[in-house]
């Protein structure tokens, strides 16, 4: 994977990620970016939730357990998506935990309650997610236990922001720009994990696809990805209850060559989820994740007009697009 300082080493450069301020009290990584050998799919793979980083001060000061904070997370989606970049598609994760800061918010989804000094501007986000206690800042971790004692301040907001949220954003973003520049469009695959029972108490579906109910990318993605699952044996369902989080709505522009899709996977697939360990099931999914995430690749080139002898040809592209992404770690 690639460290946050193998991005700052060229973010100079890029413009991407300036300064060498890392995550406060001690915790030195944002994100890491997994790229393949050569890039030849316009495809990009995200694993917002997956964090386990939990700066030192953040545990110092919650009220939760760590049990508690760690059973919000997407636990271990990201080892889940290890084979992905041999698509030839960067994977990109964040490496910072859930409850201290949600990359799949928008930065204005905060609670303004949590704060002695709240911004004005957080009053007018009002959404279901900031009211049950899981906005940009989680108020609540698992059970909705409360995560603080106490109010928190602005400017502990902006620097999670600062250090955190805004890194991943802005990388996140190259990598789609790069996506598109040599290809034409962008496809963010989003990839989350979920309980394995809904709030209503009824049991959930192997996956959950969420393409905000057709608006977030081009026909054909959604159809594919659930006949993919489907013939794997998984059961499926189509934006219920996940339609798509932030992250598919902000680039899920398929008018201006932008596409997204949210796959959100049951975690007992995979995960006891009393423990937060994984167990046998895990190698199972990782391999069908890495097949399906071969036959998005697929899907994906074809959509920009190129097939299966295409790829050296795209990958013969100038990489300096590519700078200040990083480099994949050996």
């Amino acid at each position: 994977m690639t460290l946050l300082s193998d991005f700052l080493a060229k973010g100079a450069e890029s413009g991407l990620y300036k300064g060498s301020d890392a995550v406060p009290d001690g915790a030195s990584l944002a994100f890491s970016i997994e790229e393949p050998v050569a890039v030849v799919s316009p495809a990009v793979f995200a694993s917002p939730h997956s964090g386990r980083l939990y700066p030192k001060g953040f545990l110092e000061s919650a009220r939760a357990s760590m049990l508690d904070l760690r059973r919000i997370e997407d636990a271990y989606v990201d080892r889940l998506l290890a084979d992905v970049h041999a698509s030839g598609a960067p994977v990109i994760c964040g490496l910072v935990a859930r409850g201290y800061v949600d990359l799949n918010r928008a930065e204005s989804e905060m609670d303004p309650g949590m704060f002695e000094d709240p911004s004005p501007s957080w009053f007018s986000q009002r959404s279901p997610r900031v009211e049950a206690g899981l906005g940009c800042i989680p108020r609540v971790a698992f059970n909705g236990a409360p995560i603080y004692d106490r109010r928190l301040r602005r400017d502990e907001a902006e620097r999670r922001l600062d250090h955190v949220y805004r890194p991943y954003h802005r990388a996140l973003e190259a990598l789609l720009r790069r996506a598109q520049a040599m290809f034409g469009q962008a496809w963010l695959i989003d990839c989350h994990s979920m309980p394995a029972e809904t709030e209503a108490g009824s049991r959930s579906p192997d996956i959950v696809i969420g393409d905000r109910f057709g608006a977030s990318c081009a026909p054909g993605l959604a159809d594919l990805v659930e006949q993919l699952f489907r013939s794997r044996g998984y059961t499926t369902a189509r934006n219920s209850p996940y339609a798509g989080g932030y992250a598919t709505l902000a680039h899920g522009q398929p008018g201006l060559g932008r596409h997204a899709l949210q796959i959100e996977v049951r975690r007992r697939l995979y995960l006891d989820e009393a423990t937060v360990e994984p167990h046998d099931g895990f190698l199972t999914l990782r391999r069908d994740l890495g097949e399906i995430a071969e036959e998005i690749c697929v899907f994906a080139r074809a959509q920009v007009g190129l097939e299966a002898d295409d790829r050296r040809k795209k990958a013969a592209l100038d990489t300096s697009a590519a700078k200040g992404l990083g480099r994949k770690r050996p």
